[in-house]
Protein backbone atom coordinates (compact mmCIF):
# COMPACT_ATOMS: atom_id res chain seq x y z
CA UNK A 1 0.00 0.00 0.00
CA UNK A 2 2.88 2.53 0.88
CA UNK A 3 4.55 1.47 -2.29
CA UNK A 4 1.11 2.39 -4.74
CA UNK A 5 1.21 5.50 -2.52
CA UNK A 6 4.79 6.51 -3.50
CA UNK A 7 4.30 5.89 -6.64
CA UNK A 8 0.99 8.26 -6.86
CA UNK A 9 2.93 11.37 -5.68
CA UNK A 10 5.87 10.78 -8.25
CA UNK A 11 3.35 10.28 -11.01
CA UNK A 12 1.64 13.52 -9.84
CA UNK A 13 5.29 15.51 -9.33
CA UNK A 14 6.14 14.32 -12.97
CA UNK A 15 3.42 15.85 -14.02
CA UNK A 16 3.12 19.03 -12.39
CA UNK A 17 7.04 19.48 -13.69
CA UNK A 18 6.37 18.99 -17.32
CA UNK A 19 2.43 20.74 -17.33
CA UNK A 20 1.48 24.30 -18.38
CA UNK A 21 1.25 27.26 -16.21
CA UNK A 22 -1.66 29.79 -15.88
CA UNK A 23 -1.95 32.57 -13.29
CA UNK A 24 -4.77 34.95 -13.05
CA UNK A 25 -8.02 35.03 -14.22
CA UNK A 26 -9.36 31.51 -15.94
CA UNK A 27 -6.42 29.35 -14.37
CA UNK A 28 -8.13 26.34 -16.28
CA UNK A 29 -7.94 27.97 -19.67
CA UNK A 30 -4.68 28.40 -21.35
CA UNK A 31 -3.43 28.96 -24.71
CA UNK A 32 -2.25 25.53 -26.31
CA UNK A 33 1.27 26.81 -27.07
CA UNK A 34 2.26 28.76 -23.55
CA UNK A 35 3.95 27.40 -21.20
CA UNK A 36 3.32 30.02 -18.78
CA UNK A 37 0.18 32.58 -18.71
CA UNK A 38 -0.49 35.62 -17.77
CA UNK A 39 -4.20 36.96 -17.14
CA UNK A 40 -5.79 40.15 -15.36
CA UNK A 41 -7.99 42.48 -16.09
CA UNK A 42 -7.33 44.36 -13.28
CA UNK A 43 -3.50 43.82 -13.03
CA UNK A 44 -0.17 44.12 -14.18
CA UNK A 45 2.94 42.48 -14.66
CA UNK A 46 5.69 43.24 -12.57
CA UNK A 47 9.66 41.92 -13.30
CA UNK A 48 12.29 42.10 -10.82
CA UNK A 49 13.51 45.63 -9.89
CA UNK A 50 17.46 46.03 -9.82
CA UNK A 51 19.52 49.10 -9.57
CA UNK A 52 21.71 48.80 -12.82
CA UNK A 53 24.92 51.48 -13.04
CA UNK A 54 26.49 49.73 -16.32
CA UNK A 55 25.64 48.48 -19.32
CA UNK A 56 28.49 46.49 -19.31
CA UNK A 57 28.38 45.16 -15.70
CA UNK A 58 26.16 42.11 -14.19
CA UNK A 59 25.83 43.76 -11.11
CA UNK A 60 24.02 43.97 -8.96
CA UNK A 61 23.56 40.75 -10.01
CA UNK A 62 25.93 38.21 -8.99
CA UNK A 63 25.81 34.71 -10.60
CA UNK A 64 26.40 34.27 -14.39
CA UNK A 65 23.30 35.78 -16.22
CA UNK A 66 21.77 34.00 -18.69
CA UNK A 67 20.99 35.44 -22.29
CA UNK A 68 17.58 37.08 -22.51
CA UNK A 69 16.99 37.84 -18.99
CA UNK A 70 15.07 40.61 -18.35
CA UNK A 71 15.14 43.99 -15.86
CA UNK A 72 13.59 46.74 -15.02
CA UNK A 73 16.50 48.98 -13.80
CA UNK A 74 15.09 51.71 -11.13
CA UNK A 75 17.44 53.43 -8.94
CA UNK A 76 20.89 53.10 -11.04
CA UNK A 77 23.08 55.24 -12.96
CA UNK A 78 21.33 54.28 -16.12
CA UNK A 79 18.03 55.14 -17.23
CA UNK A 80 14.83 53.85 -15.15
CA UNK A 81 13.43 51.19 -18.06
CA UNK A 82 13.29 46.98 -19.14
CA UNK A 83 16.61 46.03 -20.12
CA UNK A 84 17.96 42.51 -21.00
CA UNK A 85 21.10 40.82 -21.12
CA UNK A 86 22.40 40.06 -24.57
CA UNK A 87 24.87 38.04 -23.49
CA UNK A 88 27.77 40.55 -23.35
CA UNK A 89 25.74 43.96 -22.35
CA UNK A 90 22.25 44.93 -21.12
CA UNK A 91 20.29 46.43 -24.04
CA UNK A 92 17.72 49.09 -23.04
CA UNK A 93 14.17 48.10 -24.89
CA UNK A 94 13.05 50.88 -27.00
CA UNK A 95 9.75 52.70 -25.27
CA UNK A 96 7.08 54.70 -27.13
CA UNK A 97 7.75 58.26 -28.43
CA UNK A 98 5.59 61.09 -26.92
CA UNK A 99 6.63 62.84 -30.58
CA UNK A 100 5.80 60.15 -33.04
CA UNK A 101 2.30 59.29 -34.95
CA UNK A 102 1.45 56.54 -36.91
CA UNK A 103 -0.91 57.21 -40.06
CA UNK A 104 -3.08 54.65 -41.59
CA UNK A 105 -5.75 56.90 -43.08
CA UNK A 106 -5.54 60.91 -43.55
CA UNK A 107 -7.48 61.05 -40.10
CA UNK A 108 -4.47 60.47 -38.36
CA UNK A 109 -2.77 63.56 -39.11
CA UNK A 110 -3.46 66.88 -38.10
CA UNK A 111 -7.41 68.58 -39.07
CA UNK A 112 -6.76 70.57 -42.32
CA UNK A 113 -7.58 74.16 -42.13
CA UNK A 114 -8.40 75.79 -45.21
CA UNK A 115 -7.40 72.82 -47.06
CA UNK A 116 -4.20 72.80 -45.91
CA UNK A 117 -2.80 69.99 -43.18
CA UNK A 118 -0.12 71.59 -41.01
CA UNK A 119 1.87 69.11 -39.31
CA UNK A 120 2.84 69.26 -35.34
CA UNK A 121 6.47 70.45 -34.98
CA UNK A 122 8.97 68.44 -33.71
CA UNK A 123 6.77 65.24 -34.44
CA UNK A 124 7.76 62.14 -36.54
CA UNK A 125 4.95 60.70 -38.73
CA UNK A 126 5.26 57.41 -40.03
CA UNK A 127 3.20 55.91 -42.97
CA UNK A 128 1.43 52.66 -42.46
CA UNK A 129 0.54 51.20 -45.89
CA UNK A 130 -0.90 53.68 -48.66
CA UNK A 131 -2.23 57.25 -47.44
CA UNK A 132 -4.82 59.13 -50.01
CA UNK A 133 -4.78 62.65 -49.60
CA UNK A 134 -7.42 65.11 -50.78
CA UNK A 135 -5.48 68.25 -48.89
CA UNK A 136 -2.09 69.17 -48.63
CA UNK A 137 0.40 69.59 -46.07
CA UNK A 138 3.16 72.02 -44.65
CA UNK A 139 5.70 69.87 -43.51
CA UNK A 140 6.35 72.86 -40.60
CA UNK A 141 10.28 70.89 -39.98
CA UNK A 142 8.74 67.30 -39.54
CA UNK A 143 9.81 63.98 -40.86
CA UNK A 144 7.57 61.63 -42.54
CA UNK A 145 8.78 58.18 -43.56
CA UNK A 146 7.47 55.16 -44.19
CA UNK A 147 9.50 51.20 -43.62
CA UNK A 148 9.12 50.41 -47.28
CA UNK A 149 9.44 52.52 -50.13
CA UNK A 150 7.31 50.24 -52.13
CA UNK A 151 4.49 49.86 -50.00
CA UNK A 152 4.26 52.94 -47.66
CA UNK A 153 2.63 55.25 -49.98
CA UNK A 154 1.17 59.09 -49.76
CA UNK A 155 -1.01 59.85 -53.12
CA UNK A 156 -2.89 62.91 -53.27
CA UNK A 157 -5.37 63.53 -55.66
CA UNK A 158 -5.87 67.29 -55.71
CA UNK A 159 -5.26 69.82 -58.23
CA UNK A 160 -2.43 71.36 -56.42
CA UNK A 161 0.29 70.37 -54.57
CA UNK A 162 1.00 67.51 -52.02
CA UNK A 163 3.37 69.48 -49.63
CA UNK A 164 3.02 73.44 -49.93
CA UNK A 165 3.71 76.70 -47.88
CA UNK A 166 7.36 77.85 -46.85
CA UNK A 167 8.40 75.10 -44.33
CA UNK A 168 10.69 72.07 -45.33
CA UNK A 169 10.94 69.01 -43.76
CA UNK A 170 12.03 65.47 -44.15
CA UNK A 171 10.21 62.22 -46.47
CA UNK A 172 11.91 58.97 -46.03
CA UNK A 173 11.40 55.39 -47.25
CA UNK A 174 8.15 56.62 -49.33
CA UNK A 175 6.50 56.22 -52.74
CA UNK A 176 4.71 60.00 -53.57
CA UNK A 177 2.16 59.92 -56.22
CA UNK A 178 0.03 63.26 -57.79
CA UNK A 179 -1.83 62.38 -60.97
CA UNK A 180 -3.52 65.33 -61.31
CA UNK A 181 -0.98 68.36 -59.48
CA UNK A 182 2.37 68.04 -58.26
CA UNK A 183 4.53 66.96 -55.70
CA UNK A 184 6.03 70.13 -53.68
CA UNK A 185 5.31 73.97 -53.84
CA UNK A 186 7.93 75.18 -51.58
CA UNK A 187 9.43 78.25 -51.46
CA UNK A 188 11.45 78.59 -47.93
CA UNK A 189 11.64 82.44 -48.63
CA UNK A 190 15.87 82.29 -48.39
CA UNK A 191 15.24 81.06 -45.05
CA UNK A 192 17.83 78.63 -43.16
CA UNK A 193 16.09 75.65 -43.58
CA UNK A 194 16.99 72.44 -44.80
CA UNK A 195 14.74 69.70 -47.37
CA UNK A 196 16.14 66.20 -47.22
CA UNK A 197 14.42 63.57 -49.01
CA UNK A 198 16.17 59.95 -48.94
CA UNK A 199 15.54 56.67 -50.48
CA UNK A 200 11.61 57.81 -52.10
CA UNK A 201 9.84 56.62 -55.29
CA UNK A 202 8.24 59.71 -57.38
CA UNK A 203 5.70 57.39 -59.63
CA UNK A 204 3.14 58.33 -62.19
CA UNK A 205 2.85 62.60 -61.12
CA UNK A 206 1.98 64.71 -62.88
CA UNK A 207 5.15 66.99 -61.94
CA UNK A 208 7.55 66.78 -59.09
CA UNK A 209 7.30 70.46 -58.64
CA UNK A 210 9.06 73.20 -57.16
CA UNK A 211 11.59 73.93 -54.17
CA UNK A 212 12.43 77.23 -54.09
CA UNK A 213 14.37 79.79 -51.31
CA UNK A 214 16.15 77.01 -49.49
CA UNK A 215 18.67 78.84 -47.28
CA UNK A 216 20.39 75.62 -46.46
CA UNK A 217 20.56 72.31 -48.13
CA UNK A 218 18.67 70.50 -50.24
CA UNK A 219 19.62 67.07 -50.13
CA UNK A 220 18.31 64.15 -52.41
CA UNK A 221 19.84 60.75 -51.86
CA UNK A 222 18.82 57.26 -53.82
CA UNK A 223 15.95 58.84 -55.22
CA UNK A 224 13.75 57.15 -58.49
CA UNK A 225 11.22 58.51 -61.01
CA UNK A 226 9.25 56.34 -62.95
CA UNK A 227 6.15 57.83 -65.33
CA UNK A 228 6.36 61.47 -64.41
CA UNK A 229 5.23 63.65 -66.83
CA UNK A 230 7.23 66.73 -65.42
CA UNK A 231 10.34 67.04 -63.56
CA UNK A 232 11.41 69.25 -60.76
CA UNK A 233 12.17 72.86 -60.60
CA UNK A 234 14.88 73.84 -58.15
CA UNK A 235 15.01 77.96 -57.94
CA UNK A 236 17.29 80.05 -55.43
CA UNK A 237 18.18 77.69 -53.39
CA UNK A 238 21.26 77.94 -51.54
CA UNK A 239 22.69 74.16 -52.01
CA UNK A 240 21.31 71.71 -54.23
CA UNK A 241 22.75 68.03 -53.26
CA UNK A 242 21.55 65.26 -55.51
CA UNK A 243 23.20 61.66 -55.18
CA UNK A 244 22.23 58.62 -56.80
CA UNK A 245 19.39 59.53 -58.11
CA UNK A 246 17.88 57.67 -60.93
CA UNK A 247 15.01 59.16 -63.83
CA UNK A 248 13.81 56.23 -65.77
CA UNK A 249 13.67 56.29 -69.48
CA UNK A 250 9.81 56.34 -68.57
CA UNK A 251 9.62 59.87 -67.63
CA UNK A 252 9.10 62.70 -69.99
CA UNK A 253 9.81 66.75 -70.88
CA UNK A 254 12.29 68.36 -68.30
CA UNK A 255 13.56 66.53 -65.71
CA UNK A 256 15.93 68.44 -63.37
CA UNK A 257 15.69 72.37 -64.18
CA UNK A 258 17.85 74.70 -61.80
CA UNK A 259 16.58 78.72 -62.24
CA UNK A 260 18.55 81.76 -60.45
CA UNK A 261 20.97 82.01 -58.19
CA UNK A 262 22.77 78.91 -56.26
CA UNK A 263 26.09 78.70 -54.01
CA UNK A 264 26.02 75.36 -54.67
CA UNK A 265 24.51 72.17 -56.90
CA UNK A 266 26.19 68.77 -56.82
CA UNK A 267 24.96 65.89 -59.40
CA UNK A 268 26.34 63.06 -57.80
CA UNK A 269 26.32 59.40 -59.12
CA UNK A 270 22.94 57.54 -60.89
CA UNK A 271 21.43 57.74 -64.42
CA UNK A 272 19.32 60.29 -66.35
CA UNK A 273 17.75 57.68 -68.96
CA UNK A 274 15.72 59.90 -71.89
CA UNK A 275 13.67 59.18 -74.82
CA UNK A 276 13.35 61.70 -77.27
CA UNK A 277 9.36 60.54 -78.14
CA UNK A 278 8.81 61.81 -74.70
CA UNK A 279 10.48 65.10 -75.43
CA UNK A 280 12.89 63.84 -72.50
CA UNK A 281 15.46 66.73 -71.03
CA UNK A 282 18.02 65.95 -68.36
CA UNK A 283 19.26 68.58 -67.03
CA UNK A 284 18.31 71.85 -68.05
CA UNK A 285 21.05 74.82 -66.54
CA UNK A 286 19.84 77.55 -69.01
CA UNK A 287 17.93 79.60 -66.35
CA UNK A 288 20.60 79.38 -63.67
CA UNK A 289 22.14 83.37 -63.24
CA UNK A 290 24.71 82.52 -61.00
CA UNK A 291 26.74 80.06 -59.13
CA UNK A 292 29.63 79.87 -56.89
CA UNK A 293 30.35 75.79 -57.84
CA UNK A 294 29.00 73.14 -59.15
CA UNK A 295 29.25 69.64 -59.92
CA UNK A 296 28.30 66.76 -62.60
CA UNK A 297 29.74 63.38 -61.55
CA UNK A 298 29.85 59.97 -62.30
CA UNK A 299 26.30 60.41 -63.49
CA UNK A 300 25.20 57.84 -67.15
CA UNK A 301 23.38 59.96 -69.62
CA UNK A 302 21.71 57.31 -71.85
CA UNK A 303 19.15 57.43 -74.60
CA UNK A 304 17.66 59.35 -77.56
CA UNK A 305 16.57 62.54 -75.72
CA UNK A 306 18.36 65.89 -74.79
CA UNK A 307 21.05 65.64 -72.05
CA UNK A 308 21.41 68.97 -71.03
CA UNK A 309 20.02 72.49 -71.59
CA UNK A 310 22.10 75.34 -71.70
CA UNK A 311 26.02 75.68 -71.45
CA UNK A 312 27.87 74.71 -68.01
CA UNK A 313 29.98 77.78 -67.07
CA UNK A 314 33.63 77.65 -65.78
CA UNK A 315 32.27 77.31 -62.32
CA UNK A 316 31.22 73.90 -62.84
CA UNK A 317 33.13 70.73 -63.47
CA UNK A 318 31.32 67.79 -65.30
CA UNK A 319 32.70 64.46 -65.35
CA UNK A 320 29.55 62.21 -67.11
CA UNK A 321 29.32 59.93 -69.26
CA UNK A 322 27.52 61.09 -72.56
CA UNK A 323 28.74 64.35 -72.13
CA UNK A 324 32.19 65.94 -72.77
CA UNK A 325 34.28 66.58 -69.41
CA UNK A 326 34.32 70.32 -68.57
CA UNK A 327 36.34 71.19 -65.73
CA UNK A 328 39.88 73.34 -65.02
CA UNK A 329 41.80 70.34 -65.50
CA UNK A 330 41.37 70.03 -69.23
CA UNK A 331 41.64 74.09 -70.09
CA UNK A 332 43.46 74.51 -73.16
CA UNK A 333 43.58 75.73 -76.51
CA UNK A 334 45.65 77.04 -79.51
CA UNK A 335 46.55 80.33 -81.51
CA UNK A 336 48.68 80.81 -84.32
CA UNK A 337 49.68 83.71 -86.50
CA UNK A 338 47.52 84.30 -89.52
CA UNK A 339 48.66 87.62 -90.59
CA UNK A 340 52.95 88.37 -90.08
CA UNK A 341 54.10 92.02 -88.89
CA UNK A 342 57.67 92.77 -88.60
CA UNK A 343 58.17 93.68 -84.39
CA UNK A 344 60.77 96.40 -83.72
CA UNK A 345 63.14 97.02 -81.25
CA UNK A 346 64.11 100.12 -79.14
CA UNK A 347 67.21 98.82 -77.49
CA UNK A 348 69.47 95.65 -78.19
CA UNK A 349 68.52 92.93 -75.60
CA UNK A 350 65.43 94.11 -74.89
CA UNK A 351 62.54 91.60 -75.14
CA UNK A 352 59.22 92.87 -76.73
CA UNK A 353 56.04 91.15 -77.57
CA UNK A 354 55.63 89.63 -80.51
CA UNK A 355 53.13 91.65 -83.13
CA UNK A 356 51.08 90.43 -85.97
CA UNK A 357 47.72 89.31 -86.08
CA UNK A 358 46.67 86.05 -84.21
CA UNK A 359 43.81 83.24 -84.27
CA UNK A 360 42.86 81.30 -81.51
CA UNK A 361 41.01 78.04 -82.28
CA UNK A 362 40.08 74.93 -80.06
CA UNK A 363 39.43 77.53 -76.79
CA UNK A 364 37.98 75.94 -73.48
CA UNK A 365 38.13 78.30 -70.38
CA UNK A 366 40.76 80.05 -72.36
CA UNK A 367 40.09 83.15 -74.15
CA UNK A 368 42.02 85.31 -76.89
CA UNK A 369 41.31 88.80 -75.79
CA UNK A 370 43.95 90.34 -77.84
CA UNK A 371 46.56 89.12 -80.73
CA UNK A 372 49.30 86.98 -79.34
CA UNK A 373 47.42 86.77 -75.90
CA UNK A 374 45.76 83.54 -74.66
CA UNK A 375 44.38 84.38 -71.30
CA UNK A 376 43.30 81.47 -68.18
CA UNK A 377 39.06 82.07 -68.01
CA UNK A 378 39.11 78.87 -65.13
CA UNK A 379 37.98 79.05 -61.43
CA UNK A 380 41.08 77.94 -59.74
CA UNK A 381 45.01 77.83 -60.25
CA UNK A 382 46.61 75.35 -62.44
CA UNK A 383 49.73 74.39 -63.70
CA UNK A 384 49.75 74.21 -67.69
CA UNK A 385 52.54 72.89 -70.32
CA UNK A 386 52.89 75.81 -72.87
CA UNK A 387 54.52 74.32 -76.23
CA UNK A 388 55.08 75.64 -79.91
CA UNK A 389 56.82 75.75 -83.17
CA UNK A 390 57.39 79.55 -85.13
CA UNK A 391 59.50 80.52 -88.01
CA UNK A 392 60.93 83.77 -88.97
CA UNK A 393 62.32 85.85 -91.16
CA UNK A 394 64.92 89.11 -90.68
CA UNK A 395 66.07 91.70 -93.55
CA UNK A 396 69.57 91.71 -92.25
CA UNK A 397 72.51 89.28 -91.82
CA UNK A 398 73.80 87.59 -88.65
CA UNK A 399 71.30 88.14 -86.05
CA UNK A 400 70.87 86.90 -82.98
CA UNK A 401 67.25 86.26 -81.17
CA UNK A 402 65.85 85.12 -78.42
CA UNK A 403 61.85 83.99 -77.87
CA UNK A 404 60.55 83.45 -74.55
CA UNK A 405 57.17 82.35 -72.95
CA UNK A 406 55.80 85.72 -71.05
CA UNK A 407 53.16 85.16 -68.46
CA UNK A 408 51.18 88.79 -67.48
CA UNK A 409 54.17 90.50 -69.56
CA UNK A 410 57.10 89.02 -67.56
CA UNK A 411 59.29 86.83 -69.40
CA UNK A 412 59.47 83.16 -68.05
CA UNK A 413 63.70 82.43 -68.33
CA UNK A 414 63.35 79.16 -68.69
CA UNK A 415 61.49 79.27 -71.87
CA UNK A 416 64.31 80.95 -73.61
CA UNK A 417 65.09 80.06 -76.92
CA UNK A 418 68.09 81.09 -79.39
CA UNK A 419 68.96 81.29 -83.22
CA UNK A 420 70.69 82.94 -85.50
CA UNK A 421 69.67 83.88 -88.84
CA UNK A 422 72.19 84.34 -91.19
CA UNK A 423 70.97 86.17 -93.96
CA UNK A 424 67.87 88.02 -95.30
CA UNK A 425 66.90 85.31 -97.61
CA UNK A 426 66.78 82.66 -94.77
CA UNK A 427 63.24 81.71 -92.77
CA UNK A 428 64.45 79.68 -89.69
CA UNK A 429 62.30 77.65 -87.20
CA UNK A 430 62.51 76.94 -83.77
CA UNK A 431 60.34 75.28 -80.82
CA UNK A 432 59.24 77.06 -77.67
CA UNK A 433 57.89 75.69 -74.57
CA UNK A 434 57.60 75.66 -70.59
CA UNK A 435 55.57 75.12 -67.93
CA UNK A 436 53.60 77.71 -66.40
CA UNK A 437 51.23 78.25 -63.28
CA UNK A 438 48.07 80.44 -64.19
CA UNK A 439 45.65 81.53 -61.95
CA UNK A 440 42.25 82.79 -63.55
CA UNK A 441 43.14 85.98 -65.40
CA UNK A 442 46.42 85.18 -65.75
CA UNK A 443 48.15 84.98 -69.25
CA UNK A 444 50.55 84.25 -71.86
CA UNK A 445 52.27 85.85 -75.15
CA UNK A 446 55.41 85.21 -77.10
CA UNK A 447 57.96 87.67 -76.55
CA UNK A 448 61.39 88.37 -78.60
CA UNK A 449 64.52 89.90 -78.38
CA UNK A 450 67.63 90.90 -80.28
CA UNK A 451 71.25 90.23 -79.42
CA UNK A 452 72.58 92.02 -81.99
CA UNK A 453 70.61 95.11 -83.43
CA UNK A 454 67.53 97.26 -83.32
CA UNK A 455 66.91 95.59 -86.56
CA UNK A 456 63.33 94.32 -86.53
CA UNK A 457 62.16 90.82 -86.96
CA UNK A 458 59.15 88.83 -88.61
CA UNK A 459 57.36 85.60 -87.11
CA UNK A 460 56.03 84.51 -90.30
CA UNK A 461 54.74 81.14 -88.67
CA UNK A 462 53.60 80.65 -85.14
CA UNK A 463 51.82 77.32 -83.36
CA UNK A 464 51.39 78.14 -79.80
CA UNK A 465 49.06 75.08 -77.99
CA UNK A 466 48.31 75.09 -73.92
CA UNK A 467 47.21 72.55 -72.01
Amino acid sequence: MKKLFLLTIIAVSFTQLTAQVKIGDNPNTINANSMLELESTNKGFLPPRVPLNSLSSTAPMTATIAEGTLVYSDGGTLPDGYYYWNSTRWVLLSTARDNYVRVRSAADFPAPVAGVITLVAGVEYEINGTITLTNSINLNGCSIKGEDSANDKLVYTGGGSMFTGNKTGNLRFLTLTAASGSIFNIDALATAQNMIVQNCFFLGCNSIGTIAGVGGTVFFATVAYFVNTNGITFQNDNNVVMNNTLWDNSNSNIYERFVGTFNVIQLLGGDRLTLSANSAKALDISGITSINAGSAKVIMFVGTGTYVVGTFTNAWEVEASGISTQKDDVAGGNMYISTPVATTFAAINTPVKVLGTTTSAGLFRMTSPANNRISYGGSKTRSFYVSGAMSISQPNSNRFFSFYIAKNGVIIPESRQDIKVVNSTDQVSLPISCRVSLAPGDYIEVWVANQTATTDVTVQTLNLSIQ
